[in-house]
């Protein structure tokens, strides 16, 4: 069992005003949080009142939320090259994941119980509805820190959605991830804004192009968090 250690309060926070910022221009947006941002406590707080979706790539990530009291119900898991950690969050009760290989989601078809939700990464194979999987979104990593790589990640997806229209009804829902968090916690409203609106003009594009719905978007740093924030230590288990 990792135990961690939670360091002592650390600066204000504005993930409210960085919210806000993107929700001006997409008002349905999700925003989600990589796990590594819990060592600060008040952020900590925060997205446990607000039920904000904690992404956690690993064992050690989903014991930090589970350790800061974040429900279950909040976590996605990213799926990395170990089948652990996988099952042990299955297991713990995470409901959504990221699937970037079909390994991992022969791992998750072999141990997940029905109605478990998963996004695939833009580079996946396609993932089959079954053994419990039920495919709900497309995933992408951001390839920059810039506004338009945003929009072209946005508009990849739009693409591959129409691809697999054929196989049922297209996909609702994409997830993107990139840049860092330090201007979430900050509340960079220009580069928040750059980024939201780059998006934004991307789905209007890509959904003319292609004739698709328009997509939920669900929004996620990448970058650790500052140094300050993060000094809690797990010890090995």
């Amino acid at each position: 069992m990792t135990v961690l250690h939670r360091p002592r309060p650390c600066g204000r926070h504005r993930l409210p005003a960085a919210m806000r910022v993107i929700r001006r221009l997409l008002p349905l947006a999700g925003c989600g949080l990589p796990a590594a941002v819990l060592g600060d406590p008040a952020v900590a707080d925060w997205v446990r009142a607000h039920g904000v979706t904690v992404y956690a790539g690993d064992s050690t990530e989903m014991d930090l939320a589970g350790w800061c009291r974040v429900p279950v119900a909040q976590v996605v898991l990213r799926c990395g090259g170990a089948a652990e950690p996988i099952r042990e969050a299955v297991a713990a009760g995470v409901q959504r994941f990221v699937v970037s290989t079909g390994q991992q989601a022969g791992v998750l078809v072999s141990c997940a119980p029905p109605g478990t939700l998963v996004h695939v990464d833009h580079g996946c194979p396609a993932v089959p509805d079954e053994g419990g999987l039920d495919v709900i979104g497309l995933h992408s990593d951001v390839g920059g820190c810039a506004p338009v790589d945003w929009g072209t990640a946005a508009g990849q997806l739009l693409g591959r959605i129409a691809q697999m229209r054929s196989g049922g009804p297209p996909l609702t829902r994409i997830s993107l991830t990139g840049g860092p968090t330090a201007a979430w916690i900050d509340g960079d409203k220009s580069e928040l804004g750059a980024i939201a609106t780059a998006v934004d003009e991307a789905i209007d594009e890509g959904c003319a192009r292609w004739r698709v719905p328009r997509p939920s978007v669900t929004f996620v740093p990448s970058g650790s968090a500052p140094e300050v924030r993060t000094s809690w230590t797990p010890t090995p288990r």
